[in-house]
């Protein structure tokens, strides 16, 4: 007679909650190597507007060999990597701060990412518990090529005592954007530049959806394992979610796009309102929080960036008033709706991401 079994074993991801501690290194399971398809797909969802990431003549007079890999992909790569057995446990990505391009990443580069855990706190209510992480993106010499400080929430635990034996050095320096303000400084850059001042507000035309093709590429590219970004047999297909990293990038490009031609962009801070699912348009609007120059011919722009879910940004709020309190320092998601009901209650339910950003850029 046949017998049965039935199934006595489950596969866990993510962090195990009864042993974090702060200093806690945790390794990716996975090296990815990136070859020149993947970067023309990346270039091919989302708008670039970086001459390094664009063009190979422009990198080659910069003196690299070939063009740089994109930020917002290297961003999405040092997320990524750490969420099977980081951020799968967690309940929701909150924030990231600090995401910078260290040194020169392209195709062909083979990529690992470490994780340092920094800092563990109680929420304010006392039922979560909040991480902040650093993450870092090796290529296949051992170099740092990115680094970002990600915030996620997870549920209420208790940490362990701090063993703090990590060998992970944390990279935190603009030394590859100095580099290459200091190559690009007897290159003519032929673009049609717009003159930007503090105070500009600019709703940007460039609406685009996250098909749902795209989503599950990119969701299996990045080894994500969170059934909410791909199970559609136990999600309905208004309820699979884009992951924040790609949400963020497509909001930073399709703003980019209209400060033409960028060098090197620089999230400061961004974080997550509104939840963005397959076939969302996204569309965004800019302020322009200050401007300055580096040198002769050369600027660094300061801007805030809002992301909009289903919104076709020009002709729908080209008569719109924005209250200025929008574009002030706000601490989280629940700041933005708090202005939007009580002063411009046609953005409500509308922002997805807001993210302070800057970039140098040629003046004139």
């Amino acid at each position: 007679m046949q017998g049965y079994r039935k199934p006595n074993r489950k596969v866990n991801y993510g962090l195990d909650l009864a042993k974090v501690f702060v200093g806690q290194e945790i390794i990716s399971q996975f090296n990815v190597t990136v070859d020149e398809s993947v970067h023309s797909l990346w270039s091919g969802l989302m708008p670039t507007s970086s001459y390094p990431e664009n063009s190979r003549e422009f990198t080659g007079r910069l003196g690299f060999h070939e063009m740089f890999l994109p930020y917002g992909f290297l961003l999405n790569l040092a997320l990524s990597l750490g969420v099977e057995n980081f951020a799968h446990s967690s309940l929701l990505h909150l924030e990231v701060r600090n995401a910078l391009y260290l040194n020169p990443a392209f195709a062909g580069d083979t990529f690992s990412c470490g994780i340092k855990i920094t800092k563990i706190r109680p929420t304010s209510n006392g039922k979560h518990t909040v991480v902040c992480s650093d993450h870092v993106l090796f290529n296949q010499k051992g170099e740092a090529v990115f680094s970002l400080e990600r915030v996620s929430l997870f549920p209420k635990f208790e940490p362990c005592v701090s063993n703090d034996t990590s060998n992970l050095e944390i990279h935190k320096n603009h030394h590859f954007k100095e580099q290459i303000l200091a190559r690009a400084r007897g290159i003519s850059l032929e673009n049609k530049i717009d003159d930007f001042q503090c105070g500009d507000l600019i709703l940007h035309p460039f609406v685009r959806p996250v098909g749902k093709s795209e989503n599950l590429f990119w969701a299996t590219y990045f080894k994500n394992t969170h059934p909410i970004h791909f199970n559609y047999q136990r999600y309905k297909p208004g309820e699979i979610i884009i992951s924040g990293g790609i949400v963020l990038s497509m909001v930073l490009g399709i703003s980019g796009r209209d400060f033409r031609q960028l060098l090197l962009p620089q999230v400061e801070r961004a974080f997550h309102g509104l939840p963005v699912v397959a076939e969302d348009r996204l569309g965004a609007f800019s302020y322009v929080k200050g401007t300055n120059s580096i040198m002769p011919g050369f600027e660094e722009i300061h801007v805030v960036t809002y992301g909009l879910r289903n919104v076709d940004t020009e002709p729908e709020l080209s008569d719109l008033s924005f209250p200025d309190e929008l574009f002030k320092d706000l601490a989280r998601p629940a700041d933005v709706e708090t202005i939007l009901r009580e002063k411009c209650p046609e953005l409500t339910g509308k922002i997805c991401c807001v993210a302070e950003w800057k970039a140098l850029r040629k003046k004139d």
